[in-house]
């Protein structure tokens, strides 16, 4: 917490429980905070809004899987559609973006719209067995629609390993803090404190939703630009800096193109008259083997070469992506050729997959 008011101290005051923590504990720590730093606590991935590498705006499906935009952070509506995730320049102290979660202007439908941040084991096994705090900063749009103005919050957890999103299909699936927060159109940050994570979890979830009634006007959303759990309580957001943040988001993906202009991927060898071969390296390695797939296979070409047709070829590593190139003929076998993406500049994009 922050000292927001001054403290008259008499003398011969009693100094309570309830004064050491207002006054003199919780500001302590404030100080330490903020002069030498808190460390590195702050448990989810792109907790700032600032990696936005699939995009900026996606229309939510009716799928029950969540769908990812902003790196790490997961939506869905369950059945409905009517949705949009976006990034929006944001209103709050320290924050360059939020990320909006917005009802389509005339949409009627009331089906709950979740945004999620499921944490793989290796995060979550640091709460285990500790009492956590969740800190989020939420704003409103003008024509919000929910009732009362609230959002639902959850801490959820469960004891499987490494299990996709929505926690409600994991393991011994338990909410550590289920509760209703009412928001306003001013940015603000709001604290949950006494969440209790047993020594048996395993994964750990976040999760903010919010149910929409009426039909919607232009601005029925919500729109988040922080979010920090961690062990213990902490008075200060950490921010780390944006390149550990990209880091640690291209450990779950990361993508090529769209450019939209012509641009090289990468330089292939000619095995053949009709194919090619090139290994991308990642940038850094990722979770786990990861999965490859691509705008569509017949995106790109060859240079000076017709259009050609792409494959991904598994390599059990989780540092290289093995590219296989086909054209109708005309390459000179050991004779290199830049993969580029002229066959379609708008659209041709890889892309390289290890969420949850």
């Amino acid at each position: 917490m922050a000292w927001t008011t001054v403290k008259d101290w008499s003398n011969g005051v009693v100094v309570d429980d309830a004064d050491l923590d207002t006054y003199i504990s919780g500001n302590t720590q404030y100080l330490y905070d903020v002069r030498y730093g808190a460390g590195h606590r702050n448990v989810l991935v792109n907790p700032q809004m600032e990696v936005w590498q699939a995009g900026t705006s996606l229309a939510i499906t009716s799928s029950a899987t969540p769908q990812y935009l902003a790196d790490q952070w997961c939506h869905r509506r369950n059945g409905a559609t009517g949705a949009t995730v976006s990034r929006q320049t944001s209103t709050a102290t320290g924050q360059l973006y939020g990320l909006r979660v917005q009802r389509d202007s005339g949409n009627s439908n009331t089906t709950a719209i979740e945004t999620m941040q499921p944490l793989e084991t290796v995060e979550s096994i640091k709460l285990a067995g500790q009492t956590c705090q969740l800190k989020l900063n939420l704003k409103a749009g003008a024509n919000f629609s929910a009732t009362s103005s609230l959002v639902t919050v959850k801490v959820t957890y469960g004891t499987g390993t490494d299990q996709a999103a929505p926690a409600s299909g994991w393991t011994g699936t338990t909410d550590a803090l289920s509760t209703t927060q009412a928001i306003t159109t001013t940015a603000t940050d709001y604290t949950f404190d006494s969440i209790s994570i047993p020594t048996s979890a395993t994964q750990v979830q976040v999760y903010v939703s919010f149910t929409p009634v009426g039909t919607a006007s232009t601005n029925d959303w919500v729109e988040i630009a922080g979010a920090q759990l961690t062990a213990g309580k902490m008075a200060a957001w950490e921010r780390l800096p944006y390149a550990m943040q990209l880091e640690r988001c291209q450990r779950f993906y990361c993508q090529w193109g769209p450019y939209g202009t012509s641009t090289q991927f990468a330089l292939t060898v000619a095995g053949g008259t009709t194919i090619a071969y090139c290994n991308i390296p990642l940038p850094v390695e990722m979770r786990i083997v990861p999965t490859v797939t691509f705008s569509a296979n017949n995106d790109f070409k060859l240079y000076n070469i017709n259009t050609a047709t792409i494959s991904a070829s598994p390599l059990g590593v989780k540092n290289l992506v093995a590219i296989t190139a086909t054209v109708a003929s005309g390459l000179t076998t050991g004779t290199s050729y830049y993969l580029n993406n002229d066959q379609d500049t708008t659209n041709a994009a890889i892309y390289v997959n290890a969420r949850l």
